[in-house]
């Protein structure tokens, strides 16, 4: 009688033994041939890519052998409930259709298809694991692992999203199932990315429930291009400002011989380049137009870049467009909450996107100061960014005098030379109205003025702006005006106002650096000329120092004064609170100096910058008896030989692992013993005895090495904890996990590349 093999119901070996049987017998091949059948169908969608479940093995177990054969080896044995992803087929042999499958035990091998079903799809319960991003030039190649679950629905598609702030939201590509970099998750950026510039990534994965949350972002540089050799660029950036509708950008050929070229924009904003090719002879000249595309377009700041393709090297241009009036922002507490507090905003990032000033709320009433007014104003006024403070009133019940002594007690310092002019919030739910409400106003106002020599703004909504008209039609001529006027045109509804000088045109802006809320944003109205006259003017009798903190952490003045004489020498010390740690000073004064000395012979701004310290670097080895393939941080690695339990442990051939971390196993065939060097540490291990040396000292093990088929097999569990690694059993499938930590292993440097690996299961 035919043998059935395992790959149709488990181990078992089928075998007559008398007569009265054969009736039973047929009955049960009908019954397994229905159920076959049946089983069939529920693998009739089976395809590459799809989840799939082990089925209907009755408890015997299907089979997992290296080939799609019954004849070939049998390298694991799984149980119902089992589920993987189908990696190969079908192929037909030996009366089975047979499939390669990736289980999610990390078994990896074929398998019968008779007892094989696609799951009904569940949505994923969490986003891909573990983005790295690796910096290339003028590009970006990013990996990542599977979700913890990817329920019974395969994974079909890969979201990749980039900004050049964090949480980034832009989809820049797709990977499809059977598309390069799909089943390898890996995707390159590039080469349309600016070397030096701050990108942000983030991956989720799709599968037939729909999408899973993205993945935490990963922040990274690409590296800056060499310049083409013998070609001279000007200018290095391509800046339309104003009105500007082109630029023209000048190739030299300092070389000594002809350069070809092609230039390829970055945007579609940029309408067109000419000539878009062409060649410059050895000491020649040639002059690129570069038209870009401003009517229609929302005011704000645009970045992309201009690619430079030459015959002696490539290189990417950035190309800002400005448009409309000069861009600013307000804030305060508001934009410091949740999971930002303490690390409020980043103002390299906003001074970067392209915004020129900000109003940062000081105080309210006579009683109330912004919790972040100390962190937010110095902190913009050190990245460059005009900084001014503005003050929210209640007119009904406080005196106007009593209201501008609170704001210049706690603001003052922010209404200095080289500050915006202060700014009088009136908001409707506290306006007394009409001739009254002018009159407050113009005693606050004289207050302030008397103390800061500044002549301030008048920040309101349409109406209240009509209403203070109403009471006395010159106000216009005396206060600029900072209108809201949330509508979609091209001026502000000012209330009758003949001008304005600021408009806040939205309360939901998103800028990079200041993530997790809105923000209200602002343009003003004029060139940057005009700008100026809404600055604070005048020398100070002594020299200023303002101090910001970005991220956690503390810094110390010596001597803390509240002024300084000039050419008085001032100590900043920086000190990180646990977890953090300090990068350097940027603003005034830029270094990395740690303490600073700086003397002061200006008003100065200066911001110290903290950075969250990394956290130590954790690998994953995972090894299984029988099976001679292990996986170090989901890398497959090809064994010398299987793992094996001798003693009731177990004996792994280690030299693939140790290798792999970047350490030494060598054997001494005079003595029969072996010598482990691993991160400072060093093991002796002899064949057959059970006494091993660390480091100098003697420690007794339960089971000796020994060498099996060949083969130098040393016990897992001891080797890996004398290396300072956790070791776990995994009793059911008898499966060993090492994990190795690098701070605490190696001394902090960074692992090895596992050049063993025969690379993922495809």
């Amino acid at each position: 009688m035919t043998k059935m093999y395992p790959d149709q119901r488990g181990a078992r070996i089928w075998r007559p033994v008398a007569r009265w049987a054969a009736a039973a017998l047929a009955l049960l091949l009908v019954l397994t041939s229905l159920l076959a059948s049946f089983s069939v169908a529920c693998a009739a969608d089976l395809a590459v890519g799809s989840a799939v479940e082990v089925t209907g093995t009755g408890g015997d177990g299907l089979n997992v052998r290296s080939a799609a054969s019954t004849a070939s080896s049998v390298i694991g044995i799984l149980q119902d409930g089992a589920r993987g992803m189908v990696l190969e087929g079908p192929v037909t042999a030996g009366g089975f259709t047979w499939w390669r499958i990736q289980w999610s035990s990390g078994l990896a091998g074929w398998s019968a298809g008779t007892y094989l079903r696609v799951p009904a799809p569940n949505p994923l319960s969490g986003p891909p694991t573990a983005l790295v991003a690796v910096p290339g030039v003028e590009s970006v190649i990013l990996s990542w692992g599977v979700p913890d679950s990817t329920g019974t629905s395969p994974v079909t598609a890969w979201r990749i999203y980039r900004d050049r702030h964090a949480d980034p939201s832009t989809l820049v590509a797709t990977l499809q199932a059977g598309q390069p970099g799909f089943e390898q998750r890996t995707w390159t950026d590039g080469p349309m990315l600016l070397g030096g510039a701050t990108y942000w990534y983030a991956v989720s994965a799709v599968n037939a429930a729909g999408e899973s949350d993205p993945t935490e972002d990963v922040q990274v540089v690409p590296q800056t291009a060499p310049l083409p050799a013998g070609v001279f660029f000007l200018p290095p950036e391509l800046d339309f400002g104003g009105d500007q509708s082109s630029l023209v950008l000048t190739l030299q050929n300092s070389g000594t011989s002809p350069v070809t070229f092609s230039i390829l924009p970055g945007d579609t904003w940029m309408t067109s380049v000419s000539p878009a090719s062409g060649s410059i002879p050895t000491g020649g000249v040639q002059r690129i137009t570069v038209t870009v595309q401003r009517a229609n377009m929302p005011a704000g700041t645009y970045e992309s870049l201009v690619r430079v393709q030459c015959s002696t090297g490539s290189v990417n241009i950035p190309a800002h467009m400005r448009i409309g009036m000069i861009q600013g922002i307000d804030v305060s507490r508001w934009q410091c909450s949740g999971d930002h507090e303490g690390d409020p905003i980043n103002w390299t990032s906003v001074r970067s996107a392209g915004y020129r000033f900000v109003f940062v709320k000081a105080t309210e009433s006579v009683s109330i100061k912004d919790a972040y007014l100390d962190v937010l104003a110095p902190g913009a006024r050190a990245a460059g960014l005009l900084t001014g403070v503005y003050h929210v009133c209640w007119p009904a019940d406080n005196t106007p005098e009593a209201e501008a002594a609170y704001f210049l007690q706690n603001a003052g310092q922010y209404m200095t030379a080289g500050c915006l002019i202060p700014v009088l919030d009136l908001e409707p739910r506290y306006n007394i109205h009409g001739a009254a409400m002018v009159a407050w106003i113009d005693k606050w106002a004289g207050a302030v003025k008397a103390a800061t020599g500044a002549t301030p703004a008048i920040y309101c909504s349409s109406s209240v702006a009509a209403d203070l008209l109403k009471g006395d039609a010159t106000i216009a001529s005396r206060y600029p005006l900072w209108i809201a006027s949330y509508i979609t045109a091209d001026q502000p509804n000012t209330g009758g106002w003949n001008t304005w000088s600021f408009w806040q045109y939205t309360s939901t802006g998103k800028v990079p650096g200041i993530e997790g809320h809105n923000v209200d944003l602002d343009c003003f109205n004029g060139s940057e000329e005009t700008l100026a006259q809404y600055v604070i003017t005048g020398q100070p009798s002594s020299c200023s120092l303002v101090t910001a903190v970005m991220g956690n952490g503390v810094i110390g003045i010596s001597p803390q004064q509240a002024s300084y004489d000039p050419g008085t020498s001032v100590t900043l010390s920086a000190t990180a609170v646990p977890g953090w740690e300090f990068v350097g000073w940027s603003g005034t004064v830029t270094s990395t100096e740690n303490p600073l000395v700086i003397t002061m012979n200006k008003n100065m701004s200066i911001l110290g910058t903290f950075q969250k310290s990394a956290a130590p670097l954790q690998h994953v080895i995972t090894l299984s008896v029988g099976n001679a393939v292990a996986h170090i941080d989901n890398q497959e690695v090809a064994l010398d030989s299987p793992p094996v339990i001798v003693g009731g442990r177990t004996l792994v051939p280690l030299r693939p692992i140790i290798e792999g971390l970047g350490g030494t196993l060598t054997w001494i065939p005079e003595t029969r013993s072996v010598e482990v060097e691993l991160g400072g540490v060093a093991i002796q291990l002899q064949i057959g005895n059970r006494t091993a040396i660390v480091n100098g000292q003697s420690v007794t093990m339960d089971v000796p090495a020994a060498i099996i088929n060949s083969r130098t097999m040393l016990p897992v569990r001891f080797v890996s904890e004398n290396i300072g690694a956790d070791v776990d059993w995994e009793d059911l499938t008898r499966t060993v996990t090492i994990r190795v930590t690098v701070s605490s292993t190696l001394g902090g440097t960074a692992l090895h590349p596992f050049g063993r690996s025969t690379g993922p299961a495809a």
